[in-house]
């Protein structure tokens, strides 16, 4: 039986097609597409995820039924080696830290352990105790009762009085009424100009075009690739915790082979997912929005 890089090398010689021409729609190397074509797993990046995501799209771009790889994918992943867990590796042994043992002496003193301590518990009056605590709480529910009914003694003071001569009226000046200051018109209209200039944040050149800002970080390794206006930007693998930035650009087009493994900034603010966990997802960007499309567009 024929193996999975077999039968996609034959379909593509078969349709004349040349490995060049595949790379570039699928937006991966060459030399991956000839490693999937030879079954060699070792020269692809990451772990068995990414061989099944390349060949699934290997395959549909050949017109191949994925059903008709599947028993060769599963073969042959399995017998691939996994690599050693943490720790199984008998090349490099984990070395282990002796346990302390607890000294005699406070075995010795622990009071749960020692029999005579156990012996004098068990032997203590437990009624004395509480009579005692019984009546600590009588006597201090009396005190607050008492206290509380004590009556307490109201001393009213009168209010003082002022002796005023008689027929002598009191004068109470007027309020001078309060000026009354009108801003200018140009700072009345100060706060609606600010807010009509709250707007979507863009990145204007020099040539006073706004332009497009992308920040690109990797949460998992994956591939992606960027082109403007036609022409290839980047193309290549962004491995976890790297990040790529691009400014200047008019249009941009990002396409991501692992949609679930890279934070997208647009113009400084997080456009937040652009699709599952393994799928091809394509963005285009523009100074003014974005827009996701399928794994169909092309670039």
């Amino acid at each position: 039986m024929n193996s999975v890089g077999e039968i996609l090398r034959t379909e593509r010689v078969n349709q004349g097609r040349e490995l060049a021409e595949i790379a570039e729609e699928l937006c991966l190397t060459q030399s991956y597409l000839r490693a999937i074509e030879r079954d060699d797993l070792k020269s692809l990046p990451g772990n068995s995820f990414y061989y099944k995501n390349f060949v699934k799209q290997y395959a549909s771009i050949l017109g191949v039924d994925q059903k008709r790889l599947q028993p060769g994918v599963e073969a042959l992943v399995a017998s691939e080696e996994p690599p050693p867990l943490p720790g199984k590796d008998p090349r490099y042994p984990v070395r282990q830290k002796p346990v302390p043992s607890e000294p005699s002496a406070l075995r010795r003193l622990d009071p749960i352990v020692e029999d005579n301590n156990r012996r004098d518990y068990s032997h203590r009056p437990v009624g004395t105790s509480v009579i005692g605590l019984g009546v600590v709480l009588v006597a201090c529910s009396g005190f607050y009762s008492w206290w509380n009914r004590t009556p307490s003694v109201r001393i009213s003071v009168p209010p003082p009085q002022y002796d005023l001569p008689v027929g002598t009226p009191v004068s109470v000046p007027e309020a001078a009424p309060a000026p009354v200051q009108v801003a200018p018109i140009a700072n009345q209209t100060a706060p609606a100009a600010a807010a009509a200039t709250i707007a979507v944040t863009t990145t204007t050149g020099t040539d006073g075009v706004n332009r497009v800002e992308l920040n690109l970080s990797a949460t998992e390794s994956t591939w992606l690739s960027i082109t403007s206006e036609g022409k290839p930007i980047f193309s290549g693998i962004l491995q976890p915790s790297q990040t790529k930035t691009l400014t200047g650009l008019e249009v941009a087009m990002l396409k991501v082979g692992n949609a679930g493994a890279v934070d997208v900034r647009w113009n400084g603010k997080p456009i937040g997912p652009i699709g599952p966990r393994g799928q091809v997802r394509v963005v285009r960007f523009t100074p003014e929005n974005f827009q996701i499309l399928g794994p169909s567009q092309t670039l």
